[in-house]
Order: C-alpha cells, then structure tokens, then sequence
C-alpha cells in the first residue's frame, strides 16, 4: 500500500505563515482608523467653521488598541496611561500644514502623566498655556483629560505664532472644571513641564527615568509623582504603592540604596 511522505518542515512552516497572515489580515480591521463618528468623541475638536483660513483636509480616529493601527511602538506606553481615543486632524491654516492629534485619557492625571513622558528640552515651558512645551515646530500641551500634540509641517517659517493660535482655538472650545486642572493634582505649584512627571508603570518610569526601572519593576499599580531638579538633575519621587505589604518589601530591600521616608504606603524616594 502506498502512503504519502509526511510533509516537510518548510512544507509545515509555509502553511504556518499563511494561517499567520489571515489571522493578521483578520485583525486589520480593528487596529486601523474607523469610520469618524462626531458623536463618538468625548471632547471637542477644530472643524471648518472653527476660523477664516483653516480648512481640515483629513481626520482619522482610533479608539483603544486600534492605537497600533496608527503608531509604530510606543502604543504600549499610552495604553499604560489609560488611553482612550485619538482623533488625528490634517490641518491647513493661512496656507500652513499643521497635524494635531488630541489624545483623550481616561484620567485628568494620565493625561498629565502621557504629556510629561514625551516633553524634551523645551524651549517655553508653561508660560502661554498652564502646561505646554515649545520645541522647534512642535507645541505639546496638557489641558484636563487631553493631551495635545500640534505640529507644523512647513520648516522654513517660524510656526511659534500659528501653533498658539491654534491651540487658544482647542482650550476654548474644551472649557475644563477645576478639579480637572494640574495645578489640584501635582504635589508642588507650576512650572511643570520637564521638571515633574507622572507615573504609573514600568513603561512610563523607563521614559522618564529609566535608571530607577529596574527597582519599581517588581511592583504593581504604584502611582509616582517624579521630580528632576532643572539644573543637578537629581530624581526626587513621592510614590504610593498598592499594598502595605508591596511598600514594606520596596523599603526593606532598597534602604541601603535610596534616602527613604516613609509614611504608610507613602514613600519619598530620594
């Protein structure tokens, strides 16, 4: 009786690689823009009627872990933050090209804590908005539960003028409540940006300060409010953990390494 050979492994890993791609081709429809629905969004965004001279030329939106969909890495750190919804907007004002992507997170602090993990070197810092950071043809800002990315794509002006205009448009069209604002959330008064960051995962702490990862690595749910001093860049954190027993553990085996004071599940690292 003849019996047929038993497939080969290339036979094998080629029949493997198909069933991977269909299952990919699979996924693609829940990791890619969806369908912009206004009544959808949680906040409110610029549209043709906003001023004289903007138009949008194309808006996108991407909810949850469709955030792959949009971002080659670092979904994973907005997801840590709480991330709910992108809106990304192509944007032309008096005859600019600007894209602004509003982020929405779940939590007036995470929102705050995205924002402080991606500013760097900022050339104004909190002076026309509470909280904002001015790099060259890049204005971030943090307002409430959004954080806010504008950026210019014509590099032979100075953008400096039209991205705050832009952004006044965005603030006032998303008034935000008191108990919304930073300045009720961080442990010290303003200035913020660059000097204080949120929190709240290894993620977030390897972004801000990623010689301290891998001493918080082993614990869960801890909450850190981070402090860089602007000119010795010595870390000073006030961090919550989870548990008791989670800050007991921290403290004893990391007294010899830190300047620790404690205060229930409080800890001021030094």
């Amino acid at each position: 009786m003849h019996t047929s050979p038993p497939p080969s492994a290339s036979f094998r890993n080629n029949i493997l690689w198909l069933v991977c791609c269909f299952a990919l081709i699979a996924l693609l429809p829940s990791l890619s823009a969806q369908p912009l629905n206004k009544e959808a969004l949680r906040f409110t965004f610029l549209d043709n009627e906003t001023a004289e001279y903007l138009e949008i030329t194309r808006e996108r939106i991407f909810e949850g872990p469709a955030l792959y969909g949009f971002m080659n890495g670092g979904s994973e750190l907005f997801l840590e933050y709480g991330f709910q919804q992108l809106l990304e907007q192509r944007i032309t004002f008096k005859d600019i090209p600007f894209i602004a992507e509003y982020y929405y997170m779940d939590s007036p602090q995470n929102a705050y804590g995205i924002y402080s993990v991606h500013t760097f070197r900022c050339r104004r810092a909190d002076e026309r908005f509470p909280v904002e950071c001015l790099t060259p043809g890049l204005l971030q800002l943090y307002h409430g539960y959004l954080y806010l990315s504008l950026k210019c794509l014509d590099r032979e002006i100075d953008p400096q003028p039209l991205l705050d205009s832009l952004s006044t448009l965005i603030l006032q069209r998303n008034p935000i409540a008191e108990n919304e604002h930073i300045a009720n959330l961080a442990p010290a008064p303003p200035p913020y940006s660059g000097i204080w960051y949120y929190v709240c995962g290894d993620l977030g702490l390897s972004a801000a300060h990623i010689s301290w990862a891998q001493y918080f690595a082993p614990y869960t749910q801890y909450q850190m409010w981070l402090h860089i001093h602007p000119e010795t860049q010595q870390p000073t954190a006030q961090v919550r953990f989870a548990s008791e027993e989670e800050t007991t553990t921290f403290c004893t085996q990391n007294r010899a390494r830190f300047d620790l004071k404690r205060d229930g599940n409080e800890v001021t690292v030094r």
